[in-house]
């Protein structure tokens, strides 16, 4: 019997990886479901008009945040995410074999994000970003062709925590902000670190057993 693998092909940056995009995941998921559940979008919103009587005060009325972010533009959005490469590109949008991610695509707006994580040193973000750009840039240039809203989104958490801008950049821009917002950071930074922290505990293991 031989000896077990490097750390590379046992597969254990590959499980960092994916702790890290559940929890990016489960965030996505809980606003693409809370949007969808909203009722539909309509583009000329109906004004009323409250008649008060002479002498009476205007009721308050609690105040209500309009949605906001991109999400908020349909009511149909559809996500995929690949873990355990299972993930299969929405064919309606493009023919590829590739497998960012995660796709996230509203039908009705025609509008698709292409969402490619990387979790490298704080030195690599950079270049990790670039080079996950330049991967997509031909299927984002194929959906487009199609009719598609596309755009490639990369995003990157540094293995000791460090949460890079790409990630505020997609959660504001989704429409997701204040509390959500932190939560998601912390729950991406703490998968990374944790994971990390691990990988480093089992470093002289002669195998690698994913506990999770």
């Amino acid at each position: 019997m031989t000896g077990c693998k490097t750390s590379l092909s046992q597969g254990r940056y590959t499980w960092r990886h994916n702790q890290v995009l559940k929890s990016l995941a489960v965030a996505l998921e809980t606003k693409r479901s809370a949007t969808n559940s909203l009722p539909p979008k309509t583009s000329n919103p109906v004004k009323t008009t409250t008649f008060i009587r002479e002498g009476q005060k205007r009721p308050k009325y609690p105040p209500t945040k309009p949605e906001t972010g991109h999400l908020a533009m349909a009511r149909d959005w559809k996500m995929l995410v690949d873990i355990g490469q299972q993930l299969i590109f929405p064919p309606e949008i493009a023919s590829t074999n590739l497998r960012p991610d995660m796709v996230l695509w509203s039908p009705s707006r025609k509008a698709v994000y292409i969402i490619e994580l990387t979790v490298p040193w704080e030195n690599s973000v950079e270049e990790a970003y670039e080079r996950k750009k330049l991967r997509y840039t031909e299927l984002a240039a194929d959906a487009t062709q199609r009719g598609w809203n596309a755009k490639v989104w990369p995003v990157e958490v540094g293995c000791r925590g460090f949460v890079a801008s790409s990630i505020i950049r997609l959660l504001k821009e989704l429409g997701i902000h204040g509390q959500a917002l932190r939560q998601t950071v912390r729950a991406v930074s703490q998968a990374a670190e944790r994971s990390s922290q691990w990988i480093w505990i089992k470093r002289k293991d002669p195998c690698w057993a994913i506990t999770s």
